[in-house]
């Protein structure tokens, strides 16, 4: 038996107490792990620690020479992460690096070689979903969205800022931290083009255009258009270049001072996603939308709207950035399941 692994440095050095492994992972780590995606990086690292960090709570070997340990270990850890609030595609993720490590040390994979082991993640990871599935961000459709922008009357700076975002979100079905980076260099105004240069499944930073309506083109003008009233060129609370949307003072009224010289893309200062959160619960609770939203509502939502239009899985996948339809296909199946429930009502007037 192999005693158990230890990260020394998460991300960057794994050892244990077997020299010819050690060997196995410095190699790996020196040559492979410094090129990879830095998403990649720091999501190996995540489930190493996590993985490990259960293991050793639990008194369970997280990677043994042992078959019948590791597949005790890494059933445990599995049923464990399918009662946690972890997304699904998060759970699916770290049962493919954990079965890597054990590619890597050369050590018997039980998530590849125990029939057991295979069909009881199977089983999990189905009960698991179908619970995520039940547990879904509420969808914001284009109806809630047009109820939202007849019914809100903006009062100030804050409001006109956080429609534009909503309103931003749901077309180019985008993410809190994607519309948190976006720049004023990123919108073809003409062309109604948004570029989203980096993105949860563009780890290569490769960048992908959405599309931008004109409300929200309309929206976007009149926030930089109000935040420049009667500001000189210069003035630190003038939106010129950078980061489109920026935090707002306690009053609503004006920007807070921002540095346009940064030009770092990781250095600018975004709106995290609590602030982005609280802005689409606000505006909904001012339009009166009875929907408990989150950041995710506006990306689901116009899926969802797409499908309920009859527009093909693949142009949605397209519109949203998916590297696959199995994301689009989850959204929209709440919506097919209406229509089809809608058309066979009114074929029987139900």
């Amino acid at each position: 038996m192999m005693n158990e692994i230890q990260i020394v440095n998460p991300g960057t050095e794994i050892t244990t107490h077997n020299r010819q492994i050690n060997e196995k992972l410095a190699r790996y780590f020196s040559q492979i792990f410094s090129r990879l995606p830095a998403n990649t990086q720091r999501a190996f690292s995540n489930t190493m620690k996590y993985y490990m960090g259960y293991c050793n709570i639990n008194n369970l070997v997280s990677f043994s020479e042992l078959m019948t340990e590791s597949i005790e270990s890494v059933k445990q850890y599995v049923s464990s992460m399918c009662e946690s609030q972890l997304a699904y595609k998060t759970v699916t993720l770290r049962v493919a690096m954990i079965s890597k490590m054990f590619s890597i040390a050369d050590l018997p994979n039980p998530i590849k070689e125990s029939t057991f082991l295979k069909d009881f993640i199977k089983l999990e990871l189905r009960d698991f979903d179908i619970y995520n599935r039940a547990n879904q961000a509420p969808a914001l459709r284009v109806e809630d969205l047009e109820r939202i922008n007849s019914t809100v009357v903006p009062d100030n700076l804050l409001d006109v800022r956080d429609l534009a975002i909503i309103n931003t979100m749901f077309d180019g079905l985008l993410r809190a931290n994607e519309v948190a980076r976006i720049q004023i260099k990123h919108i073809d105004f003409k062309c109604h083009k948004l570029l989203i240069e980096r993105s949860k499944s563009d780890q290569d930073g490769h960048g992908s255009y959405r599309y931008i309506s004109e409300t929200s083109l309309s929206y976007i003008s009149d926030y930089i258009n109000e935040s420049n009233d009667g500001k000189e060129n210069g003035d630190l609370a003038r939106i010129d270049s950078g980061i489109l949307f920026r935090p707002i003072s306690p009053k609503g009224t004006s920007l807070k001072p921002y540095d346009e010289s940064i030009k770092r893309v990781s250095k600018m200062k975004t709106l995290n996603y609590t602030t982005i959160y609280r802005a689409i619960k606000r505006i909904a609770q001012k339009a009166g939308l009875d929907i408990d939203l989150t950041g995710h509502s506006m990306r689901v939502g116009g899926a969802v709207s797409m499908a309920e239009a009859n527009i093909n899985i693949q142009d949605i996948k397209k519109a949203g950035g998916w590297s696959s339809e199995v994301m689009p296909a989850r959204y929209t199946e709440q919506a097919q399941i209406e229509m089809g429930m809608h058309s066979l009502a009114k074929k029987k007037g139900r």
